[in-house]
Formats: structure tokens, sequence, C-alpha cells
């Protein structure tokens, strides 16, 4: 019995969020996505208008593998500890998981000292793109009309998005759309491991995942700075700006606490929901960057994220339609049972009032 306790049990750094209500869960959870993730890309952004900083990117990348490392170690091994915690993990198979996570965190972060941040995280959010050709020229999947649309208005928001940035941007390099896309590819595939990976070893928390994938992400991204010769470089640059490590922490730390959120709403809610606020959390943040830092801005920037915005839209309705429409349809009926809770019958009327 105490397994399957365990084994319902919503764990964020020790919280069992399993013993609130729906509703609790759902608003504390999608508010800490939304706040923690805002903030996360505020700082990402400000440690990239720090003079020169745009060359670190694989740095910055090192300080925050390294740090989950041992920010998830505590928490798995003193909080968030699991009954099997002792067993040997499967060390092989978090090894593609790091690299993957390397590719997808590692070049994202990298492309930014060639893109505005707005740009890359309109990239981040078409992942669509690179699991369709996959899944044609790989799998021979065929996809809907839908699909089709889908990736169509993502293509054309991208390409407008891009050269809205080609001819605004200073910062602007044809590489980082390269540096970005690769990104893209190794996410597609890193979610669908990931998520085998925690059925096949449901004993491992959240934590545990991330300590193994981030600790070994750690030593490839280490091996690639001192290869490239850029580690004394990155540690020489880093002591020359003092608030580039407690600016790296903060955001390592709220990083990691808002892919732990992100989890914990998805075994709540579903992945319906968590997509949703997720994609939402995504145009608040794209938002909010035009509006705290200063950067060159044209409409284009707008239509093309629009069209990107409804691709995503349609992506989400194509998969979930049931799930919407049920949605929908509950709230309609909790809305019209909380009227009807709170009316009052006519027969209870003063009678003084009906003949006013």
């Amino acid at each position: 019995m105490q397994h399957s306790t365990h084994k319902s049990a919503n764990l964020v750094c020790g919280i069992d969020f399993s013993r609130f209500s729906k509703h609790v869960q759902f608003l504390s959870l999608a508010s800490s996505v939304l706040g923690l993730f805002i903030v996360y890309g505020y700082i990402q952004e400000k440690l990239f208008h720090i003079p020169g900083f745009r060359s670190y990117g694989w740095y910055l990348s090192f300080i925050q593998f390294t740090f989950v490392s041992l920010i998830s170690y505590v928490d798995s091994t003193f909080i968030s500890r699991s009954p099997k915690r002792r067993e040997l993990p499967p060390y092989y198979e978090f090894m593609i998981l790091s690299w993957m996570t390397v590719g997808t965190i590692g070049l994202s972060t990298v492309a930014l000292g060639f893109l505005n941040f707005p740009t890359q995280v309109i990239f981040k959010s078409c992942k669509l793109i690179p699991v369709m050709i996959g899944g044609i020229i790989i799998l021979g999947k065929k996809y809907t009309l839908y699909d089709y649309c889908s990736v169509v208005l993502m293509c054309a928001g991208l390409i407008g998005f891009s050269l809205a940035d080609q001819t605004v941007s200073p910062e602007f390099e044809p590489k980082g759309i390269v540096l970005v896309c690769m990104a893209l590819c190794f996410d597609a595939v890193f979610g669908n491991y990931q998520e085998k990976l925690l059925k096949k070893y449901p004993h491992y928390t959240n934590a545990d995942i991330i300590f193994y994938t981030y600790s070994f992400g750690s030593v490839i991204i280490f091996t690639w700075l001192v290869a490239t010769g850029q580690f004394l470089t990155s540690l020489k640059y880093a002591a020359q700006h003092k608030d580039v490590y407690p600016l790296a922490m903060i955001y390592s730390t709220i990083g990691y606490l808002g892919v732990q959120c992100v989890l914990a709403l998805i075994k709540s809610s579903g992945v319906l929901i968590t997509t949703i606020v997720t994609t939402m959390r995504k145009v608040l943040t794209v938002v909010l960057s035009f509006i705290f830092f200063t950067k060159p801005f044209t409409f284009q920037y707008v239509w093309s994220g629009s069209l990107v915005f409804l691709g995503i839209c349609i992506s989400i309705w194509k998969r979930n339609r049931i799930g919407i429409l049920n949605a929908i349809s509950s709230l309609i009926r909790s809305v019209q049972d909380f009227a009807s809770s709170h009316s009052t019958p006519i027969s209870k009327l003063d009678k003084t009032v009906l003949q006013v």
C-alpha cells in the first residue's frame, strides 16, 4: 500500500499537490508555471544584454546544468526521495537523454547570441514541424489537413519573423536560425524519449530523472568547452563581470522549479491544459520582452507571431478536440449549477415585491 500511495503523489520540491483539490492544484501550478518561466525568460534575456555575453552561451548552459544537478540531487535525496532510490540507474539510457537535453537547451541558449529573444521563443514554439517531417520521412506517417494547415501557418510565421529580425535587428545572424532549428529537432525527440523513461522506470521521481540527465549533460558541455578552448576564456569573462554568476544561479533555480511545476501540472490536469498554459506563457514572454528590453520593432513581428500562434491553436484543437469540447461543456455546466444554486425561487419572493 505504501508504494501505491507514493505513486499517486504529485511532488514539487517535497510539496504533495495531490492533497489539494483539482481546482487548487490547477490554479497554483498554472500560475507557478506562468510566473516562473516569465521570470526565467527575463533573466535569460538580461544575461545576454551584459556587454560581450553573447559569445558565452555554452558557458551559461554549463552553469545551468551543473547548478540544476546540485539542486536536483538535494531534492531527490533529502526531499522527494523515492522508495527504490538506491537502485543503480540505467546509465546508458540517461546518457542518451542527456545528449538530447544538451541539444535542446544548449543549442537554443547559444542561438540567443545571434537572434532576438522573441525570435528564439517563436522558433521554439514550432516543435510540430520537425515532428511531422520526421514522421513522414522516417515512419512514412500520413497527416491530416489540420496538420498541414498548422505547419504551413507556422512556417509562414517563422519566415516572416526571421525576415523582420534580419531587417531591423543588428544582432541577427543566419547561424542563429540554424542553431535554433537544430535545437527544435532535438526537442522533438526529447519529449517522447523522456516520457518513455518515466513509464519504464516509474519508481524514479522527476528529481531523479533531472539529476542524472543534467549531471551527464554538464560533463558533456564541460568536455566541449575544454576541447574548444572556451572554458578558460569563459572563466576570465565571468570573473570580470560579477553579475554573471548570481543571475545564472537564479536563472537555473527558477528553471528547475518551472520544469517541476510543468511535470506536476501534466500529472494533475493533463497534457491539453498544460499545453495551453505553456503556449500562453510563450505569448506573454514575447510581449513582455518588447516591453522590458529596448529593441527595434516592426509590425511584421505582430502578424508573423499571430500566424505561428494560430498554427499552434489549430494543432492543439486537432489533437484534443474531444477534450476541449468536454472541457467547454463541463465549464458551462459548472456555471449553470452555480447560477441555479444561487438563484431564489419565485415562490419564495415577497408578494408585495411582486405587486410593485
